[in-house]
């Protein structure tokens, strides 16, 4: 495997998306080389043809094998994409984790072990935000275009009338949300049960919206703000 062959050459770990991908984790984005981490006191930053190795220091208990190549635990792979990666894209990688049941009293002790770091304190914004409930990239990201909006904290994975489950649920506003991934090429039957699924919550008196991937991580601002429009007529004051 390349990575391994990678990490036995210079000696370092997979880390940051190089471990998310060995952990099964969703990112957002993901970079041109395989990134390694080299454990060291002091830290910095060495490029090597496909490679990016970061020196820092890595505690015997944040690292293990996945499949004979070392890497990171999950927890200190949350932290570290969430210290050098944008506030939505640590959000991404720390709700899968959470789904994954990585624990958060662990996540709290990598974030200890790291105090002082660089990018630290947002680090310690994601994992305090990350939520095990959020079920894909995409409600990641739109949770937090409305986190940014400071619009009210949605119920996510609601029940609503004891069978049917929303992504996003305002209750006080009777709204609710769903993120999905439909496109312009989406089978007619796909359209046609989406359509009876908004009618059925119609009849318990809440009003559904719906938005894609294009809508959530090209137009955060414009969704937040109709998510805004769409509380504001449930009685929702800014």
């Amino acid at each position: 495997m390349e990575i391994r062959a990678a990490t036995e050459r210079l000696d370092a770990i997979a880390s940051h998306e190089t471990a998310a991908m060995l952990w099964g984790i969703p990112t957002l984005g993901a970079p041109d080389h395989h990134q390694l981490t080299r454990a060291r006191r002091t830290q910095g930053t060495a490029r090597y043809p496909g490679v990016v190795v970061h020196h820092s220091r890595v505690a015997p208990g944040e690292h293990t094998m996945i499949r004979g190549v070392p890497v990171t635990t999950l927890p200190r792979t949350v932290v570290d994409l969430s210290r050098r990666r944008p506030f939505r894209a640590g959000v991404v990688v720390a709700d899968a984790a959470l789904r994954r049941r990585c624990p958060r009293d662990e996540l709290l002790e990598v974030l200890d072990s790291c105090r002082g770091w660089p990018g630290i304190a947002r680090a310690r914004h994601v994992a305090a935000f990350a939520d095990h409930r959020a079920e894909s990239p995409l409600e990641s990201i739109s949770r937090v275009a409305f986190h940014h909006h400071g619009l009210p904290t949605p119920t996510l994975q609601a029940i609503i009338g004891g069978l049917e489950r929303a992504d996003f649920l305002w209750a006080p506003y009777r709204v609710i949300g769903e993120a999905d991934g439909l496109t312009k090429y989406t089978a007619p039957e796909v359209l046609r049960r989406e359509k009876l699924r908004d009618a059925g919550f119609a009849e318990l008196g809440f009003t559904a919206f719906r938005w894609t991937w294009r809508d959530a991580y090209q137009r955060p601002d414009a969704l937040a703000y109709r998510a805004e429009q769409m509380l504001v007529r449930g009685g929702y004051r800014p």
